[in-house]
Formats: structure tokens, C-alpha cells, sequence
């Protein structure tokens, strides 16, 4: 998995738990073109937007290895937080093999892998019944890890106040990205929503847009925590 936010990260592994797939991270496009090089995998999930290296540059870089290599195309499945129109063809074009936008519900994630990789359907209703309650439970589990969430938003909003005091939109754009794709993810989608509102602040470069968007995400977590507590 190529995936540069720590909350998508997380909330992704959390997705994978009890499941049959040992995960490798890797948190830049170079360092997942490295691993790849010197591993074996039989997928590849490739977040699109990643500092040093995007997504697609890595795809591109893998299929080329690939080709050079005499190696059959191994599955690279996109994420992306981006939904803009011709995103799923710059993908596919890239090599993608498939595309998802997040956030992405568990169980759309869980069959896309299911798709794209060679594991064979529950052959039985007993084996389909395991696998219902496996996921239930995956569930179950998910339901601690919103509180952690909710502190890194509150993390980045000091974060990303500080960084618009020094004009570094660059920050305030990643951070803004990030929230956008794990916000909805974790069960929050206005965070998702207001996520994407300080991305396209921040890469307006709009200082009074970007700093009414952080308060607004700072009384968001306000509320939330009132309603926790």
C-alpha cells in the first residue's frame, strides 16, 4: 500500500485486519517503486496524490520495471480523493487496473481486492456465513479509532493555522487532502467536505478562504466533542 496520510494509513489497515493479506506500507511513490523492485506482490493499492512521487509517476515507473523485467502486469488499484472528470481515465492510462475514490467503504475495498487478485468465492453457505461474521466484527473494531482521528484533526488544525501565519499553502493543501479522503472513512464526512474545501483554498492560495475553512473544521471538532462527551 503506497499512501502518504498517516489517518489513511490507519483506517485502511484497520479495513484489512482478520483478512487473508499481509500488508506492506510504503509512504512515498519512490519508496513503493523500491519496495516493488525488491519484493514480490500480488497487488498494489496506489494512492494518487504522495510528495516526492505521485501515484501515477509510480505506476508508470512500475509497468516500465515490469516490461523490462519480462513481468506479467501485477494489479494496481488507485485511490484517489480526487473525483474530477478524466481522473479514472488518467489512471487507467497511467496502468492503473482499477479505481476507487474516497473515502472508500470497507466492503467496496475489500471486493475490489477480491476482484483483482486470485482468491476463489466462499464455496460453501457455512464459508459465506464465516466471512459475514469475520466482517461484522471488522466493524466492531473500527469503532475505536474515530477518537484518534478526531485528535489529528486537531492536530492540523494548529498546524495549518501556523502554516497559513507563514504562507505555506503547500501544508495547508496536503492536510486538507488528507482529511478529505480518511474523513468519511472514519464515519465523518464533513470533515471530508470541509477537507476538500481547505484543498482547493490552500491551492488557490486564498488566505481568507483557507483560515474560515480551518475555524470551520475547529468548531466542527467542537461540536463532535460535545456530543462525545
Amino acid at each position: 500500500m503506497a499512501e502518504d496520510s498517516p489517518d489513511n494509513r490507519t483506517i485502511t489497515l484497520a479495513y484489512l485486519e482478520e483478512t487473508p493479506y499481509r500488508v506492506e506500507v510504503a509512504e512515498t511513490g519512490a519508496v513503493a517503486c523500491k519496495m516493488f523492485e525488491a519484493g514480490h506482490y500480488d497487488l498494489v493499492l496506489m494512492d494518487r496524490q504522495m510528495p516526492i512521487m505521485d501515484g501515477l509517476t509510480a505506476t508508470r515507473t512500475i509497468r516500465t520495471w515490469e516490461q523490462a523485467n519480462d513481468r506479467a502486469p501485477t494489479p494496481i488499484i488507485a485511490l484517489t480523493a480526487s473525483a474530477l472528470k478524466g481522473d479514472r481515465e488518467k489512471c487507467m492510462a497511467a496502468g492503473c487496473t482499477a479505481y476507487l475514490t474516497k473515502p472508500i467503504r470497507q466492503e467496496v475495498l475489500l471486493q475490489a481486492i477480491k476482484e483483482h487478485t486470485m482468491v476463489a468465492p466462499p464455496s460453501s453457505k457455512e464459508e459465506s456465513r464465516r466471512d459475514d461474521t469475520a466482517f461484522a466484527g471488522m466493524k466492531l473494531k473500527l469503532a475505536d479509532r474515530p477518537p484518534v482521528f478526531l485528535q489529528n484533526c486537531r492536530r492540523n488544525v494548529i498546524t495549518m493555522l501556523d502554516a497559513l501565519d507563514r504562507g505555506d499553502f503547500a501544508t495547508v493543501e496536503s492536510l486538507g487532502h488528507g482529511m478529505r479522503g480518511a474523513g468519511g472513512m472514519f464515519g465523518f464526512q464533513a470533515i471530508t467536505d470541509i477537507g476538500a474545501a481547505l484543498e482547493q483554498a490552500a491551492e488557490s492560495a486564498d488566505i481568507d478562504a483557507s483560515r474560515e475553512w480551518v475555524g470551520e473544521l475547529s468548531r466542527y471538532l467542537d461540536r463532535v466533542e460535545i456530543i462525545s462527551d
